[in-house]
């Protein structure tokens, strides 16, 4: 059974350029205050969310240890599986602590499952997250991501209609993957394309640097509902009277995903 005890043992960050980092954070701790607040006046944000969960949560392991999202956010899916340590880049009333994914505040095979939504393409430094992953994972236990995925259609999207920079030229392994090794960076900021260039353009290269990560799940979806949405931000561009008949014609169209899907689904169990 899972359990909800993970050992913190803290490791601080190196330096960074203090101004610019405080400033950097004070903005992420707004945005998730202005999440937090607008939740409950999106109905049609939280069922997406809500399916999300349902999705995540048949994912989990059921190893010994405990459940962590990280980047938590407004912390939705410690509402929906209370138990889950909930934390975050800046400390908020509603998460249990502040951490910085690359560098995991608890102790080494203590964690069942790693949840992150919408988070892996904020990270500066994703490889160092997966090393994490590696170190704080009990033998069994599971990183559960659900990113955007970068599909032809969905492209469009997110270059001309969505607020974060989508670069499908970065490679992610290289010595140099521009801003994605950027510790120091907004936490606000991300390459909208490194899930997918991580588990599909570049698979291949990741499961040789992590062979302690089996690939228990891999799927596209999200089609249509969730960009007509809007989101946490943006106008929604469908009445929610036709959602029930928006969601048959995407189920109809599950197998465009490769060529239409705007969100990813990836577990990777520890060997």
């Amino acid at each position: 059974m899972t359990g909800t005890s993970a050992t913190l043992c803290v490791e601080a960050p190196e330096a960074r350029s203090a101004d610019d980092r405080t400033l950097a954070l004070e903005r992420a701790r707004r945005r998730l205050e202005h999440h937090a607040a607008i939740w409950h006046e999106r109905p049609l944000t939280r069922d997406i969310y809500r399916r999300y969960h349902l999705a995540i949560d048949s994912a989990r392991s059921d190893v010994e240890g405990a459940d962590v999202e990280v980047g938590a956010g407004h912390g939705s899916f410690a509402e929906f599986r209370p138990g889950t340590l909930s934390c975050d880049i800046v400390p908020c009333p509603w998460l249990h602590c502040a951490a910085d994914a690359a560098y995991l505040p608890f102790a080494d095979g203590s964690l069942a499952n790693i949840i992150m939504i919408d988070v892996l393409h904020h990270v500066a430094d994703p490889l160092r997250f997966f090393e994490e992953a590696c170190r704080t994972l009990a033998p069994g236990g599971r990183a559960i991501l659900l990113e955007p995925y970068v599909s032809p259609v969905s492209y469009i999207a997110w270059r001309y209609f969505h607020d974060e920079a989508i670069n499908t030229r970065v490679n992610p392994f290289s010595p140099s993957p521009g801003h994605v090794s950027d510790r120091g960076k907004d936490p606000w900021q991300a390459n909208i394309a490194v899930p997918t260039l991580i588990f599909w353009r570049h698979w291949a290269t990741f499961a040789r640097r992590f062979p302690q990560f089996h690939l228990s799940r891999r799927e596209r979806f999200d089609l249509l509902v969730m960009p007509l949405s809007g989101g946490f931000e943006r106008r929604r561009l469908i009445p929610l009277w036709s959602v029930p008949l928006a969601r048959a014609v995407e189920s109809c169209l599950r197998p465009l995903a490769p060529l239409m899907a705007f969100r990813c689904l990836i577990v990777l169990e520890k060997r």
